[in-house]
């Protein structure tokens, strides 16, 4: 299902983690999120969190939505659709992109080494 889809919606309402969206960039299907949970935290809209990528070494991946209608999932789908129609190229750039991603536990565990050392050395 993932890598025969172009778009994975996920709008859930309470995501304290979320694979799905993980699962579907790698296959190259692009996220439309509701922004909670583990899904803000790994889904940057197009449009509204290129510092927030850029803060976290990332580029934009994918669009997202803020309410629980049916209002708040169509804007973001339409927002992606007509990127998409205006720049059909785009699409394709931005699943490629995704699918390099890399979302392991290599540069968090790095990070929390680096922490726990500095932390050692200041006792």
């Amino acid at each position: 299902i993932y890598a025969g889809s172009d778009v994975i919606l996920v709008p859930s309402i309470f995501e304290p983690c979320g694979l799905t969206q993980l699962i579907s960039m790698r296959y190259g299907a692009l996220p439309v999120v509701r922004r909670t949970g583990g899904l803000a935290d790994s889904v940057f809209d197009h449009d509204d969190d290129q510092e927030k990528a850029q803060a976290a070494g990332m580029e934009t991946n994918g669009f997202s939505f803020d309410g629980q209608d049916e209002a708040g999932i169509a804007y973001a789908l339409v927002r992606g659709l007509e990127k998409c129609k205006g720049d059909g190229a785009w699409w394709g750039r931005m699943a490629a992109r995704n699918m390099q991603q890399d979302w392991s536990w290599n540069r968090p565990a790095l990070e929390y080494i680096e922490l726990y050392w500095g932390a050692a050395k200041k006792s």
